[in-house]
């Protein structure tokens, strides 16, 4: 058979509602589909920015992580956080609804062993997607990664790999957005031997007081990628 050729191809996609279910109450997975996305290659952690109209009638556009991606098939997990052009959309999505979107956009790193014997993600929902497309790579190539994720309660566990270490911490009623959680459970973890890697998602003003007390396991900034997903005190971004 002939080779498969790969691209990157940015701009914008039309495509088509295919699949619809529900991972918990509120992540809901959305498989989009169109003949055009069948070679385009869609970087690891990579988003897209799917064009929605706001309350007002405007177009808006919301990103969202691509879950993976095989052929003509394209995987989104969306949070229902009940407000803003984004949870409203992806809540009120039927099979068959046109969507379009313009990306990819973004990649997460993955250093190889020499550079990083050890792997170690800290995210709340809003970045869990990311996290399954990295924990699956991770093991993929054979690396253990450690998962941090802070949810809402345990009703909301986000399928894994089973490759993957993962520490739940529910909120249970607590207000989102806030570091401590994250902070609160680095207490116990143990840094591995030799080089490590953190990847932190979530908040973006509490993941600079995350990133901050990574520097306890002797992770330096530049040994940590992060990336800010929504905003505490404005619309969300998803």
């Amino acid at each position: 058979m002939p080779e498969v050729q790969h691209i990157t191809r940015t701009g914008q996609f039309l495509t088509t509602v295919a699949e619809l279910s529900m991972l918990s109450p509120r992540m809901r997975r959305i498989v989009l589909a169109a003949p055009e996305l069948a070679g385009q290659h869609w970087p690891l952690g990579c988003d897209i920015a799917v064009v929605l109209t706001g309350p007002d009638g405007r177009e808006v556009r919301r990103r969202y992580t691509v879950r993976s991606a095989a052929g003509e098939r394209l995987v989104l997990d969306a949070v229902l956080h009940g407000h803003g052009p984004g949870s409203s959309w992806a809540q009120a999505l039927r099979l068959g609804d046109r969507v379009s979107f313009f990306g990819p956009r973004g990649e997460l790193p993955l250093p190889a062993e020499s550079e990083a014997s050890w792997l170690l993600a800290l995210t709340d929902e809003a970045g869990l997607p990311a996290i399954g497309a990295l924990a699956e790579a991770a093991e993929a190539a054979g690396r253990p990664l450690r998962v941090l994720a802070e949810i809402a309660d345990d009703g909301e566990r986000y399928p894994l790999p089973a490759g993957a270490e993962v520490r739940w911490l529910a909120r249970d009623g607590r207000p989102p957005g806030r570091p401590e959680p994250l902070i609160d459970a680095l207490a116990g973890v143990r840094p591995g031997t030799g080089p490590g890697f953190g990847y932190l998602l979530g908040e973006s003003r509490a993941i600079v007081a995350v990133r901050d007390a990574l520097g306890q396991l002797g992770l330096s900034r530049s040994e940590v990628y992060a990336k800010g997903y929504w905003n505490l005190n404005s619309r969300p971004t998803r």
